[in-house]
Order: C-alpha cells, then sequence, then structure tokens
C-alpha cells in the first residue's frame, strides 16, 4: 500500500503544477488585455493573447497527464490483482489477448496516436490566427498614440514574467522525470510566455523615456515570433509521420518545440551547442577543457558583465551643449539645478537616474501639413502631405473685388455680421488655407521643462495649434498669401511665447517660418482661374488708365487751342471788322471821286506789297523777249523767271 501511495503521488503533483499554470496563464492574460485596451498598447494585447493561447496548451497538457496517471493506476491495479492469482491463471488477463480489459491504457493509446497530432494542430491554427490578426491589426494602426501609463503597465507585466518564468522552470524541473514527460511541453511554451511578457516591460520602460518605437517594435515581433513557431510546430508534425518510433518510446507532441526547449533549460542550450560543435568539427568538442572551462564559467562572466554595466550607471558624461538632472528615488536631486557639460559622479542605478537634453540645441517642431519626403516642389493641384491640414482664415469684404459701370456686376461679399445667403442656409465670409508653419526652439529652462508637463514638445505643440488657429481666424485670406505673411510671423512667434511663458514650459522661441501656403488642393485649379482673371482685369484696368492718361492731356489741349482760336477770331470779328468796313466806305467814296488814280493807286500799293522781297526786271515793251538786262549779277537769270511788267510805249523806242 506504501509503495502505490509513492507511486500516485508524482502523477497528481504534475497534474496540480498543469492546472495551476492553467489557471495563473487565464489570469495573466485576462490582466494583460485590460492593461494593453486601458493604456492604447499593441504589445501588451498581442502578448495577452499569446498568454492566453497558453491556456490551450495547458489544457492538454493536463488532460495528457491525467490520462496517464490513469493508466498508471489501472496498471498498478492489475498487477497487484496478478499478484494475488496462480500462475496458471494470470496469462489470460495480462497477455494479449486480454490487453483489451485494460481501458484506460488503450485510452491514452488513443490519445497520443490520434488526439495529439490534432491537437497540435489546432495549436497551429490558434497561433498563425492569432499571428495574422496581430499583424494586421498592428498595420492598419500605424501612426497611433503612445501608450498611457508607462510604469504601472511596467510593474504588471515584469510581475506576470517573473511569475511565469518560475512556473516554467518547475514544470521543466519535473518534466526531466519520466511520468512527468507531458509537462515538457507546457513549460516551453510557458518560458516563451515569459520572455515576451519580460520583453514587453523593458518596452514600457522605453516608453517612459518617450521612446514609443521601441513598444512598437516589440508589438512586431511578437506575432512574428507565434507565426515562426506555428511553422516549426507543422514541421514537426509533419516529420512526426515519417519519423520510425520504438515499441517503449515516450510520445512527444508536435507542439512540444524543441527551439522554446533551449530555452527552458540552460543546459538544453549547452548541450545542442556542444552536438553542433562536435558534428561540425568531427570530434568532441565538448570534452575539451577550454569548452568545459566555458561552461563552469559562463554564469559568473555574466555576473561580472552586469555588475560592469551597473558601476559604470554611476558615472554620467553630459556633452557640450547639453544639461543634466539626476533623480534620486524619481525626486530631483537638487532643485532647479542642473548638471553642466563635464563628467559627474551618482549612485548607480536605479538610486539616481540621470535625465540628459540637449539645450542648446535649435529644434524644430512641424505644424500643419506633414510633408512627404523627396517633394520637388510645391505644386498647388498636386498633394505633397501625409495628411491634409486646413486652416479657417477670414475674408473681409474690402478684400473682394466689386463690378464697375465698364465690367460685369460682382455680388460684393457681405460684411463680417451679414452672413452670406444661399437658399435658406447662411454662409459665413470664411475660406480655408492650407500649409505647413515651422516653429524653431531651444530648451532655455531644463527643469521647467522636465518637471512642468508630462509631455512638453506635445504641449508646445498645441500651443503652436491654438495661436495659429486664434490668429488665421481674424486675418484676411489674400493678406496671409501676400504682402502681411511677415506680420504674420511676428504676431505668432510673440504670441507663441507668450503662451509657453505662461504655462512655464521653458523654451525660447526663435523664429516661426510659413512654407506652402495655398489653398486646399480640391480648389487650388479653380483659384489659379480666379486669381488670373482677377490678374488680368487688373492688367486691363492699368493699361486702360495709361491710355487715358495719355489721351485726356491731349484732348485737353486740343479743347484749349480750339478755345483760344475761337476767342481769336470772336476778336477779330468784334474789332477788325468793324476798321475793315469803315475802311472799305472810304475806299468806295475815293473811287468815286477819281476812279483812274484809284485804280492806279491800289495797283501800285499791291505791286509794292506783293515785290517786297521778290527780284525784280524792268523791260521796256520794245525789248525783244530774249533780251533781258540781268539787274541783280549775283545770280544768274533764265527766261521767264521773275516778274516782267509791260509798261507801255516810251518816247524814241523802237517799234
Amino acid at each position: 500500500m506504501v509503495e502505490q501511495t509513492e507511486r500516485q503521488l508524482p502523477l497528481r503533483r504534475a497534474e496540480t503544477a498543469a492546472l495551476v499554470t492553467l489557471v495563473v496563464h487565464a489570469a495573466a492574460g485576462a490582466l494583460a488585455l485590460a492593461l494593453g485596451r486601458l493604456s492604447g498598447s499593441f504589445a501588451a494585447e498581442v502578448e495577452a493573447w499569446h498568454l492566453l493561447v497558453g491556456v490551450l496548451v495547458w489544457l492538454g497538457v493536463f488532460t495528457h497527464q491525467r490520462l496517464r496517471r490513469a493508466a498508471a493506476e489501472e496498471a498498478l491495479a492489475a498487477a497487484s490483482l496478478a499478484q494475488g492469482r496462480p500462475d496458471e491463471a494470470r496469462p489470460s488477463l495480462f497477455e494479449a489477448e486480454g490487453a483489451d480489459l485494460l481501458t484506460a491504457r488503450n485510452r491514452l493509446a488513443q490519445f497520443e496516436k490520434y488526439f495529439l497530432p490534432a491537437f497540435s494542430l489546432v495549436v497551429i491554427l490558434v497561433l498563425g490566427a492569432v499571428s495574422y490578426g496581430a499583424l494586421r491589426h498592428l498595420a492598419a494602426a500605424e501612426g497611433a498614440a503612445a501608450p498611457t501609463e508607462p510604469l504601472r503597465n511596467f510593474w504588471a507585466f515584469a510581475g506576470i514574467a517573473f511569475i511565469t518564468f518560475l512556473l516554467a522552470r518547475y514544470a521543466a524541473g519535473l518534466a526531466t522525470q519520466v511520468p512527468w514527460r507531458p509537462l515538457r511541453a507546457g513549460a516551453n511554451f510557458t518560458m516563451s510566455s515569459a520572455l515576451g511578457s519580460f520583453l514587453v516591460a523593458v518596452a514600457f520602460v522605453f516608453c517612459f523615456f518617450e521612446l514609443p518605437v521601441v513598444e512598437r517594435g516589440v508589438a512586431w515581433a511578437i506575432p512574428i515570433a507565434l507565426a515562426a513557431l506555428a511553422l516549426e510546430v507543422l514541421i514537426l508534425l509533419v516529420m512526426g509521420f515519417y519519423r520510425p518510433r520504438e515499441a517503449r518510446e515516450d510520445v512527444r507532441p508536435a507542439h512540444d518545440s524543441r527551439l522554446l526547449g533551449m530555452l527552458t533549460t540552460s543546459r538544453g542550450i549547452f548541450r545542442t551547442t556542444a552536438e553542433t560543435l562536435d558534428y561540425q568539427f568531427g570530434f568532441k568538442v565538448s570534452e575539451t577543457w577550454f569548452y568545459r572551462f566555458m561552461e563552469r564559467a559562463i554564469g559568473p562572466l555574466i555576473l561580472f558583465q552586469a555588475l560592469t554595466l551597473e558601476l559604470l550607471t554611476c558615472f554620467v558624461i553630459v556633452d557640450t551643449g547639453e544639461q543634466a538632472i539626476v533623480e534620486r528615488f524619481g525626486v530631483p536631486r537638487a532643485h532647479r539645478v542642473a548638471l553642466g557639460p563635464g563628467l559627474h559622479v551618482k549612485w548607480p542605478w536605479p538610486i539616481e537616474i540621470a535625465y540628459r537634453y540637449p539645450t542648446a540645441r535649435v529644434e524644430t517642431l512641424t505644424i500643419g501639413e506633414q510633408l512627404q519626403e523627396d517633394v520637388p516642389g510645391f505644386e498647388w493641384t498636386k498633394t505633397h502631405a501625409k495628411q491634409p491640414f486646413n486652416l479657417l482664415v477670414a475674408t473681409h469684404p474690402e478684400t473682394a473685388p466689386k463690378g464697375g459701370p465698364t465690367s460685369p456686376a460682382l455680388e460684393a461679399p457681405p460684411g463680417p455680421a451679414e452672413p452670406r445667403v444661399r437658399g435658406a442656409r447662411p454662409v459665413p465670409a470664411v475660406n480655408l488655407i492650407t500649409g505647413t508653419v515651422y516653429v524653431f526652439y531651444y530648451v532655455e529652462d531644463y527643469y521647467d521643462f522636465l518637471y512642468n508637463h508630462d509631455q512638453p514638445k506635445r504641449t508646445l505643440e498645441a500651443l503652436c495649434y491654438r495661436e495659429l488657429a486664434a490668429y488665421s481666424a481674424g486675418a484676411d485670406f489674400l493678406d496671409f498669401l501676400g504682402y502681411k505673411r511677415g506680420e504674420a510671423v511676428r504676431h505668432l512667434k510673440a504670441a507663441i511665447q507668450a503662451a509657453a511663458a505662461e504655462r512655464k514650459l521653458g523654451v525660447k522661441i526663435v523664429d516661426v517660418a510659413l512654407q506652402g501656403l495655398h489653398p486646399p488642393i480640391e480648389v487650388a485649379g479653380a483659384f489659379e482661374e480666379v486669381v488670373g482673371a482677377l490678374e488680368e482685369r487688373e492688367a486691363k484696368i492699368w493699361n486702360a488708365r495709361g491710355h487715358a492718361s495719355s489721351v485726356v492731356p491731349r484732348a485737353a489741349r486740343d479743347a484749349a487751342r480750339l478755345l483760344a482760336d475761337a476767342r481769336i477770331y470772336a476778336a477779330d470779328r468784334q474789332y477788325v471788322a468793324p476798321a475793315a468796313e469803315k475802311e472799305f466806305l472810304m475806299q468806295l467814296e475815293a473811287s468815286q471821286v477819281a476812279p483812274s488814280v484809284f485804280r492806279h493807286r491800289k495797283l501800285l500799293s499791291a505791286l509794292e506789297a506783293t515785290l517786297v522781297e521778290a527780284r525784280k526786271i524792268v523791260k521796256p515793251a520794245w525789248v525783244s523777249v530774249k533780251e533781258v538786262i540781268n539787274l541783280n549779277l549775283e545770280e544768274k537769270t533764265v527766261p521767264g523767271a521773275g516778274m516782267s511788267l509791260d509798261v507801255g510805249a516810251t518816247e524814241g523806242a523802237r517799234p
């Protein structure tokens, strides 16, 4: 009876270990899933599903171990009965023809032959589904916010990693004995869960130091590792169908990973490495003194390296342009005192932790459109940003074009207090503008920058967006694009600096730059057409003004000349006409008194007036036409030139 108790106890102990580990996996998986959902951590959620898959694995281990215990109890009972019977009666029950009476052993054989491969296939499908769903979810959630509460999650996952590591080591130790051998598959998977939880805990440490990229990397690494594990189990399952087996060989299920088994027991890694080296070099490398020395000294060497790394944390090197603040158990060692460039000494981690920051470096904060890389230039009608960003700006009535008598009437927009009405729906006088604002700053007070806000960069970014929205709401659309851009830069710089100083961010705004301001892409083409029409209209207006500036003075000059001529003509008619009338009357009277004298006098007056500047030739009537008397010897005259005057016959002249 004592022998029966000693043989039953190990099997029941293995069942208890399997059941406890199953419950721990379920509780740890539920806790990890809740923490992942609350903090928005994808790595925590993926590790939660990893832990929950362990529930399935340990359920198979528990069932397998329970069937082995039942078969062992049945064999023990049969052996006890056989000892109490005569020898001639024993073969009828325990030989081959009586083996069917051992139902527990038959159930175990059927379980190991049919159920274990099917169960391994189920594990493969579950691992594949978890890895595929996690990878797809991660690909769809690119650009998500960093997880919250990193310290709480760190302690939770560190505890999960520690507990699962102890359970894995305990189960692996039990699995070294033949009665407890089925625990090996669960121990290997629990060790992988401990490793995954440890990586998630480390990722949350980096999240605490504002490096969420590590958490995202762990979130990608876990499903990839699960997919690789599913592939290994599938290969082992296929190879198991073709591998020859011995009669009394223990069945090792396909989901008992050989790769994870190297992590579960430290000697498993050394044994596998030794066998690989022996096979590669052709002799027993594992029996050499160097290999045995390394096998014995690997632990102290790792411990020495860990101590060396811990001692190195006692020194803080602050580079030029940097400042550092040392915390002792989470509290600054000195109030508002930062360490300058140089070598400093502190207590080792985690007693004191130093936080360095390049305070002299000018950093850039991008507000608005996040531009794509390698953009050759800005075209309003083509997208050049990762995500669209529209800013609301005002439209003042005086900036809109108005109709004139020589151009088509344009409806002027209403004033700020008078909304436009399109049908029955009021439309405000606003526009949208797209662009990028670069804010250049550096840390002026590192203490305020580190302790006054949990995330100072995000706070500064929120302030920049707020001040930009407040300014653009009162700025005109065309002014924002045109000559008032410098005024906008100065205003934004002063407003952001004032808001940062009010909240004690500890930053100094160096400059603000506006780049690529333009209308939204959807209306950029129409805006260019409108701007082109306005430019053409302005060009025509200025051409008309130029034409008017040349035509109007000329017309005024001609009008003034005509007016002067009219005044002269009027004066001539007013003063000269009466005198001419009086002269005519006197000449009429003279012609009536002496007609011949009047005619000769008028003729001589006409000759006198006519011949004042003309050359004169006097030729008697009897002189031949061809005979010419040259009175002016300076220049020859030709016949017919000048004026001939017939003065009549002269006394003594030849006929």
